[in-house]
């Protein structure tokens, strides 16, 4: 073989090695040329293409990511690398389409989870000014019909209408209450307490509250107490008596007239830190529909053509939830419903041995603080039917009352003269309670600094007591407040002070 024919024969193999093609048949000098001539033109085009890739590629890498390679009619190896880095593309740019579909959501999950933070905010300052503005003459209802009960010579219709009043604020004291605790519930901002009391009594006195009310609906409320129930049992009072406050309240609202209602309290069971009881409240009302029953415990959710918040039951499971107990419902419409609910109550051996004691002590009215004179209070107040009344509470138990009507005349009071405790407002004009405070703390003189500060209002959030302690508050007493509990903390914070 020739050179020239071992030249034509390599060509023509690297023609069809590298593109499937054989151009020429023969074995002269011109089909060398041709051959070589293809050979040539196929490597300058794969050195163009090749250049527009590796420059393409280099546009990927300064950021330009979705531009795709061009694919040739030549379908050799560079087509196929072209083919394989355009699906890349194509994935590139669905998973790029992905992340931003998921930066927006994240971007709108924020954005809700603000609005929500800011919702909360503006519902939280609601429901705060909306306690307050209730509370604030609540408070004078609650306090002067209670003055009047107390100590006002009374024939037996005007000690009952009194009585009807008292209730009626103190149904609405619950409904409140109901409000805000279910605010607080949800954000968890709820504390219970783990202090002994007296269920038996208890539930007397609940029986008793709702006895008048019982009787004008011509309805037999009977209340069962097993008797190997604890006498003094651990646990938050309040939250029961809500319990049991709520689910009468509903039995009476939905029974008849001559109707009939069964409380029970029974001791189930003992463990070895708990003790079971179970308060099963039973009526022959109008009954739940069997549909209805589900939505019972949602807030706000109630029977048609009935008035009340729809809150009631709501409280109750979430009491019930955190105490970690149960609450069942069986109801039959016409027949009646029962409501079943199982607690379980914390014991401490030494604890309970001293709880009665305790709870004795409680009950019991604390001696005065022995003093050559009559204590002198200052109120800080700006409503004027509370400063009566205060004044009027305080007089009771012998003691002296000045009012100012904002934190300023108090702070100046307590400069000028002398006062043995302050009662301090919360939500004042010109100087509120909290920068009153932290005025009269920043004193010089160390007696005045020191004073006895309590914190008496209307505003309830979870976050208020928290805020009184920082400025220096030393107890803090809700609006409507009891006089033998005001007495009692008052009576505490002058004995540490003297």
């Amino acid at each position: 073989m020739s050179k020239l024919e071992k030249i034509l024969a390599l060509v023509r193999s690297i023609n069809e090695d590298e593109f499937q093609e054989q151009l020429t048949r023969g074995d002269s000098l011109d089909d060398v040329y041709e051959e070589l001539m293809f050979l040539a033109e196929k490597i300058e085009s794969k050195k163009r293409r090749t250049a527009i890739i590796v420059e393409h590629i280099s546009n990927c890498f300064a950021g330009d990511f979705f531009n795709y390679l061009p694919i040739s009619e030549a379908h050799d190896e560079l087509d196929v690398f072209c083919m394989g880095f355009n699906t890349y593309i194509e994935e590139l740019k669905a998973a790029m389409v992905s992340k931003k579909l998921v930066e927006t959501i994240n971007e709108k999950l924020v954005d809700e989870k603000e609005r929500s933070e800011q919702l909360a905010l503006s519902r939280d300052h609601f429901l705060s000014n909306v306690s307050h503005e209730i509370r604030t003459p609540l408070n004078g209802v609650l306090g002067f019909t209670s003055l009047l009960l107390d100590s006002t010579p009374l024939n037996a219709e005007q000690k009952s209408q009194l009585e009807y009043i008292k209730m009626s604020g103190d149904i609405l004291l619950v409904i409140i209450n109901d409000i805000l605790d279910l605010a607080k519930m949800e954000s968890k901002q709820v504390d219970f307490l783990n202090k002994p009391f007296n269920l038996n009594q208890l539930t007397r006195l609940v029986h008793e509250t709702f006895a008048i009310k019982a009787q004008q609906k011509e309805i037999d409320f009977k209340i069962s107490i097993d008797k190997e129930l604890p006498t003094v049992l651990n646990g938050d009072s309040v939250r029961i008596t809500q319990i049991l406050f709520n689910l009468i309240s509903n039995s009476i609202k939905f029974t008849p007239a001559k109707g009939k209602i069964r409380l029970k309290i029974k001791f189930q069971d003992e463990e070895d830190d708990f003790y079971i009881v179970k308060i099963t409240v039973r009526d022959s009302g109008i009954g739940i529909p069997a549909d209805k029953l589900p939505k019972i415990f949602v807030p706000f959710a109630q029977l048609e053509d009935v008035s009340g918040t729809g809150l009631g039951l709501t409280i109750i499971k979430k009491i019930v939830d955190i105490m970690k107990g149960d609450i069942q419902v069986k109801s039959e419409e016409g027949v009646g419903t029962k409501f079943s609910v199982v607690l379980p109550f914390p014991k401490n051996d030494y604890y309970f041995s001293v709880s009665k004691s305790l709870l004795d002590k409680e009950q019991n009215t604390p001696d005065p603080v022995n003093k050559d004179r009559r204590i002198r209070v200052l109120l800080a107040e700006d409503n004027r039917i509370n400063q009566i009344l205060v004044q009027k509470v305080l007089s009771k138990f012998d003691m002296d009352c000045v009012a100012v009507a904002n934190g300023k005349l108090a702070v100046d009071a307590v400069v000028q003269e002398d006062f043995d405790l302050v009662l301090m407002d919360l939500m004042m004009p010109v100087m509120n309670g909290y920068e009153a405070t932290s005025a009269i703390r920043s004193l010089r003189n160390h007696a005045k600094k020191n004073i006895p500060i309590i914190a008496l209002s209307a505003v309830v959030t979870a976050s208020v007591t928290d805020a009184c302690k920082a400025v220096g508050v030393d107890q803090y007493i809700s609006k409507p407040f009891d006089s033998d509990e005001l007495y009692r903390v008052m009576m505490d914070l002058l004995k540490k002070d003297s």
